[in-house]
């Protein structure tokens, strides 16, 4: 929604938490209450955009070694909370992927693979 260059890219990544601002305060609402982004070390950020943030690529970014599965449940096993029962699956159907959920990425099609990074936009927890 604006020209190329005109810095889309950069306030996305500044709102979570991947670059920091020249200037002013960036503020993430969290269960716990308003949490400023620029004044987290980069322990106590790393932790806020794990539980908070969920991230969409340009780049697939998906593991080549993976199944799209474990790519989806990545986030939860380096850290973030279980997903819900089911919650996997439910998920991959609704998006009409359910019967890609063994394949590798390279096994995917274009439109496949750009599937795959909503899910994991859900994970942790994939709510």
């Amino acid at each position: 929604m604006g020209p190329s260059g005109s810095g889309k890219s950069t306030l996305m990544h500044v709102l979570a938490g991947l670059d920091t601002a020249e200037s002013g305060t960036v503020q993430l609402a969290t269960d716990a209450g308003l949490v400023e982004l620029m004044q987290l070390d980069e322990r106590r950020l790393t932790r806020v955009r794990r539980e908070h943030v969920g991230f969409i690529f340009q780049a697939f970014n998906l593991v080549p070694a993976m199944t799209a599965r474990e790519n989806i449940l990545l986030p939860s096993t380096l850290g973030g909370p279980a997903p819900e029962k089911g919650a996997l699956e439910r998920i991959a159907e609704e998006l009409g992927l359910a019967d890609r959920l063994g394949h590798r990425p390279h096994e995917l099609s274009g439109g496949s693979s750009s599937g795959w990074r909503w899910p994991g936009r859900w994970s942790p927890g994939l709510r």
